[in-house]
């Protein structure tokens, strides 16, 4: 009977014991729908409602924001938990239904963002080495693109499931405007740029540049005037560019190196006239802020 007695406390103990496990554990959260609202900071592109690129896309399909990405991750771990992308070729695909609304599920919680989207410009944006997680190493490539950008901390709770992002421009304008007419000995105009085309956005200082590379571009001569050469630098920096004049068998008429100081959301504009005195040239860098009020710097 005793012996029965005991066996019988042992199972009560046991129930009571599994219970209060049951008890005391957390409840696992489960995804929840997410949405955020993307919007360049700019005077010049068109918000990003597919309702405003409809009206503009017409008659301003070169100032568009085409592509949208986004890399959420964990804040602690860096493990990334959702990343996407959408584009389209303005001119030629219809824009894609609430463009600039992403709407994803998260667990509640505590994550880092980043939302980048890209305009206008030849050349590209992307991320390498941003597989399962962000490392120290992980870095963006650049070249010739206008790119707005925002990363920073994001809570979501079952209170908060709507975020307004705004992406501020990123980096700038190179500008080059050549004033005077051409001349028949100018037979090419070539622009050689020098800047740094690899940001690693998780460094120390988070505007880690690396990598310095030299490319070289051939400006568009029109019937009488060189048209505007624009190239986008996607970090601040100062970036060095070349302007060479060149006549037959690419024989050098001019040449000029200049240092060019680059900032966030402004054109740097390299001005004056270059071909109606070959060997007396007069230009100047002006910098413009928001594209609006000018620094001039005169060489």
């Amino acid at each position: 009977m005793i012996r029965k007695i005991k066996i019988f406390s042992m199972l009560l103990l046991l129930l009571t014991s599994c219970s209060k496990s049951m008890e005391d554990e957390t409840p696992i959260s489960k995804p929840i729908s997410v949405t955020f609202n993307l919007n360049p900071l700019t005077v010049n592109v068109e918000p990003l409602s597919s309702k405003a690129r409809v009206q503009t896309r017409a008659a301003n399909t070169a100032d568009v924001v085409s592509s949208i990405s986004y890399y959420i991750y964990n804040a602690t771990t860096s493990n990334i938990v959702a990343k996407g992308s959408s584009s389209y070729t303005p001119g030629v695909d219809a824009v894609p239904v609430d463009f600039g609304k992403v709407t994803i599920k998260l667990v509640p919680g505590t994550y880092k963002v980043i939302f980048y989207a890209q305009g206008k410009g030849k050349g590209y944006f992307y991320a390498n080495n941003f597989s399962d997680k962000l490392y120290y190493d992980s870095y963006f490539k650049m070249s010739d693109k206008e790119v707005f950008y925002y990363t920073g901390d994001l809570t979501v709770s079952a209170e908060s499931t709507n975020f307004d992002i705004n992406l501020p421009r990123m980096g700038g304008l190179m500008r080059v405007n050549i004033l005077d007419d051409l001349i028949p000995d100018v037979k090419k105009v070539t622009v050689t740029i020098s800047e740094y085309n690899r940001w690693y956005c998780l460094g120390s200082s988070g505007t880690d540049l690396q990598y310095f590379v030299t490319n070289t571009y051939e400006a568009t001569l029109g019937t009488t005037k060189m048209d505007v050469f624009d190239y986008y630098v996607t970090r601040p920096q100062n970036i060095t560019v070349t302007i060479k004049v060149l006549g037959v068998n690419d024989v050098i008429l001019f040449e000029k190196q200049l240092t060019v100081p680059i900032y966030d959301n402004r054109r740097s504009i390299i001005s004056g006239n270059l071909f109606s005195t070959i060997g007396n040239k007069d230009l100047t860098i002006t910098v413009n802020d928001l594209w609006g009020e000018d620094n001039n710097i005169n060489l």
